[in-house]
């Protein structure tokens, strides 16, 4: 069921302003949203602190580039 899921990694380049995500963890496989660095649909949804229960499911907090990219090219993931 989770073989799609990539591993969690600690991203070590956020920015002052997006310190607050450094607690969320990788919980969506990536689906939905491309990167914008290398336009691949490779972003993983992460988990939402203010997330409410709704009837359509869960609401991921997705970073705007992947985490490889956010790595390689040591940007904040969160930052546009």
């Amino acid at each position: 069921m989770y073989e799609n899921m990539p591993e969690p990694r600690q991203n070590v380049f956020l920015c002052k302003k997006h310190i607050i995500h450094k607690n969320e963890k990788l919980l969506s496989p990536c689906r939905g949203k491309k990167c914008k660095q290398c336009k691949k649909q490779k972003v993983g949804g992460f988990t939402n602190p203010r997330h409410v229960c709704n009837p359509f499911g869960y609401l991921y907090l997705f970073p705007l580039i992947c985490e490889n990219c956010a790595i390689k090219y040591e940007l904040c993931a969160w930052c546009r």
